[in-house]
């Protein structure tokens, strides 16, 4: 599921600085972020199908280790013929016939003794296709986290921009009284209360948009969390006043990183499978050996035979050579291109790690000018409502001022929901998420 953005464009008023999510609906279920990404692991159908893709490669792995065992074989067979199977003309006076029918069973067992080293290789292939599958769940688990994060911090800044929009809405409220009363005295033009009066307007649709924001995404966290596509869960956590720390702690070099990671440990599993792949295609075209014993059983002249043996048998696959040499030939360039992809996409992952890390600082950066621009447009604010009660400026000036202390805050609200973002990303980038 990709990150979900809703554009809300609206302005609001704030008298404070406070930025909080309030007013939890009783009938919805509220979850911490912990919650959240516990649900999601335990219920999300992408972990569930993660987890049989790793059962199965355990049973592969146990299905390859009985191949050392001897390979056990039973058998019988019994046939009658329409004539004799040998016949004798006897000194050209009469024939004389034997053998139109019988019986044979048998019991043995082959233990392989040297089989080009596919056994071992398969065995030590296998091991490999499990501890990736094993890998590739721990990337599904980080997936269903990261998604859930997602919609958790999108919802947060939904609802604390809804906060923002009804302190606005309530301050309107305020003004269009005193507004009012200013016109019924003949200090203001009716223009100026029709100006307030419109801004409302425009709050109270964009708190329209809010809400059916906010209804999405508790429905898309319910489902991330495996509650169903009808159910909802709200979350209560609110958009801190101070400025988070600088994440400088988090830093750590893409170098050291890189071998953290589950795409480049996938890479090397990959690398690591390719070359038991090539050993396992030179080993079809090795002598095979193997020892084995039987208990064997016939009865073709009317007489009953028992008898055991043992047996050692050799084979080479010579004509195999002419299309094995092509096929060895073939397992080597996937090799080849396994090792160039392990070189190029860790270069990628490095690159991708530098790129996290700059989006986690540029979303600080972004931050702390935002909270700048609060106590410059507060201040702003405050000297507009004085120089408009003193009759110095316009409703219209007021206004402007309002709506830029509300854009600092929604400035503010929407670069923390992408620093918390951005901070899970780049642990992840790093291979340090959940830890």
């Amino acid at each position: 599921m990709k990150f979900v953005k809703l554009i809300i464009v609206g302005v609001a008023f704030l008298n404070s600085t406070a930025i909080s999510v309030k007013g939890q609906n009783p009938e919805v279920p509220v979850y911490t972020l912990e919650q959240c990404k516990t649900m999601a692991l335990e219920n999300n159908a992408e972990i569930r199908m993660a987890d049989n893709n790793l059962q199965a490669a355990s049973e592969q792995r146990k299905e390859a280790f009985t191949k050392y065992f001897p390979e056990i074989m039973a058998g019988a067979s019994a046939f009658k013929t329409h004539h004799n199977v040998i016949e004798y003309d006897v000194l050209d006076l009469f024939s004389l016939g034997i053998i139109n029918k019988g019986k044979t069973a048998g019991v043995w067992a082959l233990q392989p003794v040297f089989a080009g080293g596919r056994i071992v290789n398969g065995n030590k292939l296998a091991k490999i296709g499990e501890e990736a599958a094993r890998i590739r769940k721990e990337q599904s688990r980080e997936n269903v986290q990261l998604q859930t994060e997602a919609i958790y911090w999108q919802l947060l800044t939904l609802k604390a921009e809804k906060q923002t929009v009804e302190s606005a809405i309530t301050v309107l409220d305020s003004l269009s009284l005193q507004v009012k009363a200013a016109v019924d005295a003949g200090l203001v033009t009716r223009n100026d209360l029709l100006k307030v009066d419109l801004k409302r307007n425009i709050y109270k649709s964009d708190l329209v948009d809010l809400d059916n924001g906010i209804e999405l995404m508790k429905r898309l966290l319910a489902q991330q969390m495996g509650l169903g596509a009808d159910a909802k869960a709200d979350i209560d956590e609110a958009v801190p006043e101070a400025l988070p720390a600088f994440p400088g702690s988090l830093h750590m070099a893409s170098s050291e990183a890189l071998g953290h990671t589950a795409d480049h440990r996938l890479l090397v599993k990959n690398v690591e499978a390719k070359t038991l792949e090539k050993k396992m295609e030179t080993g079809n075209y090795l002598p095979q050996v193997g020892v084995g014993a039987g208990w064997f059983y016939h009865d073709i002249f009317d007489q009953n035979h028992n008898f055991g043996g043992v047996m050692v048998t050799v084979s080479v696959p010579i004509s195999g050579w002419w299309g094995g040499s092509h096929a060895i030939k073939r397992k080597s360039l996937e090799l080849a291109n396994a090792r160039t992809e392990l070189d190029n996409l860790s270069q990628k992952l490095e690159i991708e790690m530098a790129d996290k890390w700059d989006d986690l600082t540029a979303a600080y950066r972004k931050m702390e000018i935002a909270v700048e621009a609060i106590s410059q447009s507060k201040e702003n604010l405050r000297l507009n409502k004085a120089y408009f009660e003193a009759g110095m400026s316009t409703i219209t000036d007021l206004l402007d001022a309002q709506t830029l202390y509300r854009q600092a805050q929604n400035d503010y609200i929407a670069a923390y929901g992408v620093f918390r973002l951005s901070e899970a990303q780049y642990l992840n980038a790093t291979g340090r998420y959940g830890q």
